[in-house]
């Protein structure tokens, strides 16, 4: 049996297929809610303008300019306005809908639970490391079948602090009783979960799909598919 490691896993975009889960959540809000006749651009035009708004929203929740509260209608507030409608109760109404429906979609990414369950018959101890809010990620876990494999579901929220504070990855060891010479996070976020891990002292994979470049980055291995875990990792 290989070394036992501490794998922390991030949830959304590197075991949670993110992206697709969250297109089919907003693409039935917005027939449901009538949109089609409402703004200019159709569902690819309103689509546009709300990746952009989350994406805004979400990185003033992560430097502390907005609260979670207000993050989850906001950002449809400003999506909707984008997209030619101005309605702030459509906007509440959307942020609790997307809340609401989007955990129970089970789209995974390629390999997940593959992956979890050989990285287990290793004897290595799994946990996931997120910074999504707790009501919504532990449904994920539930619904997709990851729960199985997993030893500890940790939130932000719960631990009191965002990644890639080192107070989040300080007390994510604390509460599994792991050393940090025993941590590694595998994670879909060079800033958050790459840079974060390695500044607390962990180990990192950045998982990228996508192949974006990061010049001079700290991570022991990159890969663009969960599979090439079972090589990179002892």
């Amino acid at each position: 049996m290989s070394e036992r490691l501490a794998l922390f896993f991030d949830l959304d975009r590197t075991l949670w297929d993110f992206e697709r889960n969250s297109l089919e959540t907003l693409k039935g809000l917005y027939v449901d809610c009538g949109l089609e006749q409402r703004g200019d651009g159709g569902f690819e035009g309103f689509n546009a303008v709300y990746q952009r708004e989350n994406a805004q929203c979400w990185a003033d929740y992560r430097t502390g300019r907005m609260k979670k509260e207000v993050l989850r209608s906001e950002r449809f507030r400003r999506a909707l306005k984008g997209y030619g409608v101005e309605d702030d109760a459509l906007a509440e109404q959307m942020g609790i809908q997307y809340v609401e429906r989007g955990p129970h979609q089970r789209h995974l990414m390629p390999g997940s639970l593959e992956v979890l369950e050989a990285l287990r018959t290793r004897g290595h101890d799994i946990h996931i490391l997120t910074n999504g809010f707790s009501e919504v990620q532990h449904i994920k876990v539930e619904n997709t079948g990851i729960a199985q494999w997993i030893d500890h579901l940790l939130t932000s929220e719960e631990l009191g602090h965002l990644k890639p504070a080192r107070a989040c990855f300080d007390a994510a060891l604390q509460w599994t009783g792991v050393k940090a010479e025993q941590a590694w996070m595998i994670g879909d976020d060079h800033a958050a979960d790459v840079i974060g891990a390695h500044e607390a002292g962990w180990k990192t994979v950045f998982f990228n799909p996508d192949g974006t470049p990061e010049d001079d980055s700290p991570a022991s291995a990159t890969v663009v598919a969960l599979r090439e875990l079972l090589a990179v990792l002892p």
